[in-house]
């Protein structure tokens, strides 16, 4: 029996970009400490991945969590990848979704985590997102982050 993708919604009420995307790097090192691997970062832009990229390297001066922005040209073999909406993986255990896209769910995931700034538009499109995994089947949970 296959188990159901758990896809949890994190909706941001009034955060800063900064602290946003602390919160995304401090969830993308708890699942690095749960060894879920490969887990797969998607954002809108190469420049949002850029972003991303560069604040895991310093978020936390104690941590380290290997990571890279993929590739297509090159084999990635980190167990943080970060990639865009054309530049993604195949394979992920688990998915953090910046993007306003549904990320690929082909594969036989574990988790999803949906990150929703509080921003009408996205939250428009985060509803869309919802009543596809609803109509998937997924397991969806939502969380507020204030």
């Amino acid at each position: 029996m296959q188990l159901k993708t758990n896809v949890l919604f994190h909706h941001f009420e009034s955060i800063e970009r900064k602290d946003f995307l602390i919160y995304v790097c401090k969830l993308i090192e708890k699942g690095y400490k749960q060894n879920i691997n490969p887990i797969f970062i998607k954002t809108d832009t190469q420049k949002q991945a850029e972003e991303l990229d560069k604040i895991l390297w310093t978020f936390r001066q104690e941590s380290y969590i290997p990571h890279t922005l993929v590739d297509q040209d090159s084999n990635n073999t980190q167990p943080v990848q970060i990639g865009w909406i054309d530049n993604e993986i195949e394979d992920a255990e688990a998915i953090i979704n910046l993007s306003d896209g549904m990320p690929d769910i082909s594969n036989h995931l574990k988790k999803i985590h949906e990150i929703i700034e509080n921003i009408d538009e996205k939250k428009e499109k985060a509803r869309e997102r919802w009543k596809k995994y609803k109509s998937i089947g997924f397991n969806i949970k939502a969380y507020k982050v204030s």
